[in-house]
């Protein structure tokens, strides 16, 4: 099993850097931290994992509405203020809005970038009342003021979640924790949440629809591990273990300056990069 020290980055795909950044930016509160080697690095104020961000060609294919991001609010009230905000920019940004919709406790507005991507604008308020768990409590500590992201009627407070696939519930709990050594949440009986135990953020996991639309290796989670002799030693593992744990790639182990790494796409086609950068 590894052990991972954090669940740490997420990489994002989408058509065009120029289009999509101000987007992620005037909507969702995201900076943009560093850029290098094609990639633009952004992340949330107010949550430490990080946001990697890839241009694909102008026909890069749509991302699944099963693969979005998404942030969190303090209040319901904020949501409809975000769909206001979010309709007020649609021509500008020439995103598609969808109503928003209460589900399981949570209030929430999704919202299609052009460049191929869904995000998700929501609210736990009533869950965090209610005291159901872990993933609905706040994920920041300090509330970002209005004078920081003003004149929106709502504030993005954390970037709190990304989202997958997957085909076997029972098989999927079993790899994450006892391969990638992750912490499962289970709050409905259809989806998962898989986190590392430190952290507030997480992955939601749902069922296949009946013809998913696969990510690419440029939308993967990142774990990093201790060391680079622990990023080779599961390496080495998962490639003795590939066929019995449904692995349908493993890249070979590179390493630079000390920092080594390899990507794979698990039992359900997601990919994961393992890392020994901090």
């Amino acid at each position: 099993m590894f052990k991972p020290i954090g669940l740490v980055a997420g990489h994002y795909e989408c058509r065009s850097l120029q289009q999509t950044l101000p987007i992620l930016q005037d909507l969702l509160a995201l900076e943009v931290v560093a850029r290098n080697d094609g990639e633009t690095v952004l992340k949330h104020p107010n949550t430490d994992w990080k946001l990697i961000a890839h241009e694909s060609d102008a026909d890069g294919p749509d991302k699944a509405f099963q693969h979005h991001y998404g942030v969190r609010v303090a209040t319901n009230r904020e949501i409809d203020e975000a769909h206001e905000y979010l309709q007020s920019k649609k021509r500008e940004y020439k995103i598609k809005i969808i109503q928003p919709k209460e589900n399981h406790n949570a209030y929430s507005v999704h919202f299609f970038e052009p460049g191929g991507n869904f995000w998700e604008i929501e609210s736990y308020e009533k869950a965090d009342e209610a005291g159901m768990g872990k993933t609905t409590r706040p994920h920041w500590q300090t509330p970002i003021s209005q004078q920081k992201f003003p004149g929106r009627g709502y504030i993005p407070q954390a970037l709190t979640h990304g989202t997958v696939q997957f085909h076997d519930i029972e098989a999927t709990r079993r790899f994450y924790e006892d391969v990638l050594g992750l912490e499962v949440v289970q709050l409905w009986p259809s989806s998962i949440y898989v986190k590392h135990p430190e952290s507030p953020w997480y992955i939601v996991n749902l069922p296949f629809r009946a013809e998913p639309i696969l990510p690419t290796r440029a939308q993967r989670f990142v774990l990093a591990l201790e060391s680079a002799s622990e990023v080779e030693e599961a390496h080495h593992w998962l490639s003795n273990s590939a066929q019995t744990l449904g692995l349908s790639t493993l890249d070979p182990i590179q390493s630079s300056n000390d920092v080594a790494w390899f990507i794979f796409s698990d039992l359900n086609r997601n990919w994961w990069e393992v890392t020994s950068a901090r």
